[in-house]
This record gives structure tokens, sequence and C-alpha cells, in this order.
């Protein structure tokens, strides 16, 4: 779904009235969208919420300072989103907004709406006994490549909120409901896999993602093998990673694959049947089809012209 021409139709309906973070509000009974439009180059502006809050970078850059943190601030791009948890205050350098003018999303989504989300969860899609229950609690911030799937809900929202669409209502639910589940996922996705190492002698499916990423060049490696590390019976293993990650054990391990396969091809004397070799494919054919089904492009394309990675990007979530 491209939103440029919604984007555009809101510039000329709600033009911007002030040089820094004009925003644009739409209210829901359990979402609020708000799109912010920067003009001029700015530092350290606030940005809090009371509420758990999905940032997304349609245009321009930011850079982010978390607070209390050491760290340097990081870029903020399009094509990248930011879970922001409630009560927390974010503050935001606009470098470049005068020659290039930044517009972001925020949506606000109600304590009360997440807390039901996360008891249907524990219901229906319980994690495993050693990740603990689901809450909203221990949203952090989160800062990633969007995916397809997000990018989807993401505009399905901005379309239900701008323009006039039957049973409105109770499609933003739908899709709040929707967003709520990949934050949570998200974020237990990057806790997990993020630190992998760190949790593995204590968490089954955290063990299983480090037997994976150090076993891509085997191409027996099933997801037998990654129960077996787990502790878990198959079929409980399949349920759990699916239920906390979003994903399948299997769309993991090809989604691993591809993503070391990329780093491999950006050098340029590598063969595509090495890279192929070296992240578990024997045939060739099977890979570069493979490969163009995730990258979109076959993978002598992409070491041809190797795309610029998001800088700041933390994660390629697959959500």
């Amino acid at each position: 779904m491209d939103l440029t021409q919604t984007y555009r139709r809101l510039e000329r309906e709600y033009p911007p009235q002030r040089l820094v973070e004009n925003r644009t509000a739409f209210g829901g009974e359990d979402l609020r969208l708000s799109v912010y439009d920067t003009v001029a180059q700015a530092s350290r502006v606030a940005l809090r919420s009371s509420y758990p809050t999905y940032c997304g970078m349609i245009t321009g850059r930011k850079d982010i300072h978390l607070p209390d943190s050491e760290a340097e601030p990081f870029a903020f791009l399009p094509g990248e989103s930011l879970v922001l948890p409630p009560l927390e205050t974010i503050l935001i350098d606009f470098p470049n907004a005068d020659d290039e003018p930044t517009k972001c999303i925020t949506l606000e989504i109600d304590t009360s709406k997440v807390s039901k989300i996360v008891a249907r969860l524990n219901e229906q899609m319980p994690r495993s006994e050693a990740s603990g229950p689901w809450t909203y609690d221990r949203l952090t911030y989160c800062h990633f490549q969007n995916s397809d799937g997000l990018n989807r809900v993401v505009d399905s929202i901005v379309q239900l909120f701008t323009e006039p669409v039957p049973h409105r209502d109770m499609l933003i639910d739908l899709n709040a409901s929707e967003m709520i589940i990949r934050m949570l996922q998200t974020e237990s996705r990057m806790w997990l896999m993020g630190n992998y190492t760190k949790h593995a002698p204590s968490n089954g499916l955290a063990a299983a993602v480090q037997y994976a990423k150090n076993n891509l060049d085997d191409e027996t490696l099933t997801v037998g093998d990654l129960a077996d590390q787990a502790c878990m019976s198959r079929s409980s293993f399949h349920r759990y990673f699916r239920n906390e990650f979003g994903m399948t054990p299997l769309q993991y391990v090809t989604q691993e694959r591809i993503t070391h396969a990329k780093n491999l091809l950006r050098d340029s004397r590598r063969s595509v049947g090495d890279a192929a070799a070296r992240v578990g494919f024997s045939s060739v054919s099977h890979f570069i089809k493979v490969f163009k089904s995730h990258v979109g492009t076959t993978p002598k394309q992409f070491q041809l012209n190797p795309p610029e990675e998001a800088a700041g990007a933390l994660a390629e979530a697959l959500l």
C-alpha cells in the first residue's frame, strides 16, 4: 500500500504552522495517531507519552538520545521503527531538517488495551516457562528495521484514521491488536536473539538460536536439532518459538542464512556458489530462488550493486 498520496493530502489539509515538530493528531478509542513534520534544524526536542508508543520514520533523519544512557545518539531513518515504553522521555535532534524535512508518525496505544491483549496472549499464545509470561512492563526501547508485515499494519492504521472507511472503529481495533502483538514479539525477539549467548544457559529458545547461528553452513540442520538444543519436544518447541518470535523456526533459520549470505556477498571476490555452500544450500539454483524471494534481487545482482544498509538499524526483524 503506497501512502505517499495520503501524506501529501495531509500536508495540504493540515499545513505546518510551526518550524519545529508540527503535529497532526487523530484520536481513536484505544489508539492515537500523530503525524509530525519538522522543517528546521533543532536539537534536544523532547518526546514523552503516558502510553506504549510506536514511532515510524517516513522521511528525513532524527538523532535519538535515550534517557540515562552513556551511549552516543543513534540515527533514526526512513524504513525504521522505534518502540518506546510509557512514561519515558527521549530527546531528538534534527541535524538536517533545513535541507531534508522530517516526517514521522507515532501510535500511542492505551495501556488498558495492551493489558487485555497481554492477558489473551498468556492464555492463547503462552511463552516458554524460562521466558516467563507476556507483560507490557517488559517493553523497552526497541530500534529495528521494518518488515513487510509491520509496514502493512502501520499503513492500514494510517489509512483507517485519515480516510472514510466502512466499519472504521472495528478495523482500527483489530489493527491495534495486531500492532500490540508485533511490538511484544519484537521485544521478546530482540531480548533473546540479541543476547542469545547470555541467555542460552537458562533459556531453551536462546540455546536453539545460538546453535542455529553456529551451524548455518550445515545443510542437514533440522527443526528437530534445534528442539533438542532447547530440550523440548518438536511440537512444543515449534509452538513456543512461533508464539514468542512471530515466525517459525524454519523461517528464522532461512532469514539468518540469507542475512549471512548478504554479508558474504559483499566480498566481490566470493562466488555465489561459495556463498550458497557457506549458508547451508547444496543447490545453487535453490539458493538463488530463496535469496531473490527474500531480498528482491538475485545474489549476483546484490553483489554487483549492494544496497546501503539503513544506518542505526539494530536488527533485521521479520515481524
